[in-house]
C-alpha cells in the first residue's frame, strides 16, 4: 500500500487525493471487516446462552413430568384403594 501511495504522491495534489480515497477505502473495509467479525462472535455468544437456556428447560420440564407421572400413579392408586374400600363396604 505504500508504494502506491509513494507512487501517486509523485502526480501532485491529484494523486494525494486519489492515495487519500484509497486509504479511506482500505480503512472502511478494515473497519468493516472487524465488525463483521465482532457480530459474529456475538451472535455465537447469544446462540450459546440460548442453546444453554433451552437445555436448562427441557430439564426442568423432564423433572417436571417424572414428577406430575409420580403424582398421578398415586392419585390412581389411591382411587383404586378408596373404591376397593367402598366394595369392601357393600358386600359386608
Amino acid at each position: 500500500m505504500e508504494s502506491i501511495i509513494e507512487g501517486l504522491a509523485q502526480y501532485g495534489p491529484l494523486g494525494l487525493w486519489t492515495a487519500s480515497l484509497l486509504w479511506m477505502n482500505h480503512q472502511q473495509r478494515k473497519d468493516q471487516a472487524n465488525a463483521a467479525k465482532a457480530a459474529r462472535e456475538e451472535m455465537a455468544h447469544c446462540q450459546t446462552n440460548i442453546v444453554n437456556a433451552l437445555a436448562d428447560q427441557a430439564k426442568s420440564l423432564d423433572r417436571a413430568i417424572v414428577m406430575i407421572d409420580g403424582g398421578l400413579s398415586d392419585m390412581r392408586q389411591k382411587y383404586a384403594e378408596d373404591r376397593m374400600g367402598i366394595y369392601k363396604m357393600k358386600d359386608k
